[in-house]
């Protein structure tokens, strides 16, 4: 019983292991960007076919983040990547220890670097060479100088799987316990932010083009109000400069057009509202209107639309009319100009930007970010941090350098050869 339980722990630790959950993970994690979250069940129903349907449904790929195989993937990673961290732990600290141990690395057969003068002063030699910590022995009539360095490479690894450790905790938390909405309007507009206590009060809105009319940077001026109206935070938000309240980040997230919309039956008002770029308006019994693009400074080039600047020089709005789902008309309509269908006329007025802004609340920020530095750490000791050691051997009237590393032997050899020449350059000078 006991090898069995040791063996279903060495396997739940084992880097295999590890793979298989992070792939299955990163599945799953693909199918909820793909497929709408949140929706009612009858929404993919009749979005979706019936296979397609049976596999959401049973997988709870439309609420992914909450569903239990989610959950249950990303604890096994948790603990494999834990145990796998907690096995390295005491291998890294015994290799730490060996090689810091000169008796060990006497019995190895060592690379002789180069054999050195009589009158080498061997502790300022390799003091010279980079080496600090300086051992000294005597042994079967040899004296010994020993020293090594950047030992702390043997926990690079461990470092490396610790990072990741956080980071996937990090992103459960954020996806589990975070919270995310989104919500538009114009300058002027009171914003409340869906299952908060807090409303955005929109200042103002302003994108700056450079010369050619590329985009250089989005900018919202905001309020934070509580339930009192009292602000609470007020500043700027722009592309990769969020603005942060509470615990919350306010992020410059889109924009687009929008204009005023009326309806009319026989001349009676039916409906008047915002028409958003991108949006549908139902009116009537089966009639649907789209609002698919915008061209503020609207030029016909064989055949096709585009728009000449992103100002609002000649501006017109490409609708979609649809009747039982059917498209009807297209076509291109200016602000007041009159939509005619039946009995209705449709007028679209005042276009105008529209800012997209995302609230965002990541408890897992903070681990994300210990994360990659322990990553980053972990990598920089595992590549950069090679653990080196030197040991110097005076016998009978002959001082012999040897040396190694536990990667790149010929760099390091190079390298100390390299320092050996600028040393003897150096006492020739000094001898001149």
């Amino acid at each position: 019983m006991k090898k069995k339980t040791s063996s279903a722990l060495r396997f739940l630790a084992s880097m295999k292991f590890g793979m298989l959950l992070l792939g299955l993970l990163a599945l799953y994690a693909t199918a909820g960007t793909l497929i709408p979250q949140g929706q009612t069940l009858s929404y993919y129903r009749e979005n979706y076919d019936s296979t397609v349907f049976f596999i959401i449904e049973k997988l709870k790929l439309y609420k992914v983040y909450e569903s239990i195989y989610f959950i249950s993937l990303t604890a096994l990673l948790t603990l494999n990547l834990l145990f796998c961290t907690l096995r390295r732990i005491p291998s890294a600290r015994a290799q730490c220890q060996k090689e810091g141990d000169a008796s060990l690395h006497l019995k190895k057969n060592h690379q002789i670097i180069k054999e050195l003068n009589e009158g080498t002063h061997p502790k300022e030699l390799l003091k010279s060479l980079g080496f600090r910590k300086i051992k000294e022995q005597e042994e079967q009539g040899q004296k010994i100088y020993f020293s090594s360095r950047r030992r702390a490479g043997y926990f690079g690894s461990s470092l490396v799987h610790l990072g990741l450790l956080f980071i996937i905790v990090a992103f459960a938390l954020g996806k589990i316990m975070g919270y995310e909405s989104f919500v538009r309007g114009i300058p002027g507009d009171l914003l409340p932010v869906e299952n908060t206590s807090y409303t955005l009060s929109l200042q103002d809105f302003d994108i700056f083009y450079r010369e050619d009319y590329s985009i250089q940077q989005y900018l919202s001026s905001v309020e934070v109000l509580d339930e009192g109206e009292t602000v609470k935070k007020r500043g700027d938000t722009s592309v990769n400069h969020p603005l942060s309240f509470e615990g919350y980040r306010v992020y410059q997230y889109g924009t687009g057009w929008m204009m005023d919309l009326i309806i009319r039956k026989q001349g009676e008002e039916i409906l008047r509202d915002r028409f958003y770029q991108g949006d549908f308006k139902t009116f009537g019994e089966n009639l649907v209107l789209e609002f698919r693009s915008f061209y503020p400074d609207l030029v016909v080039s064989e055949g096709m639309p585009y728009t000449k600047t992103p100002f609002l020089n000649r501006p017109r709005a490409l609708y979609v009319l649809y009747e039982d789902g059917l498209s009807v008309d297209m076509n291109v309509a200016g602000p007041g100009q009159t939509i005619s269908y039946g009995d209705y006329t449709m007028e679209l007025y005042e276009p105008r930007l529209y800012t997209v802004l995302q609230v965002v609340k990541d408890p897992g920020a903070v681990y994300a970010g210990l994360g990659g530095f322990l990553m980053l750490a972990g990598l920089f000791l595992t590549f950069y941090y090679v653990p080196q050691y030197l040991l110097l051997i005076e016998k009978e009237g002959r001082v012999t350098l040897y040396g190694g590393a536990v990667k790149n032997q010929e760099t390091f050899s190079m390298y100390i050869h390299e320092k050996l020449s600028v040393e003897s350059a150096g006492d020739l000078d000094e001898s001149d």
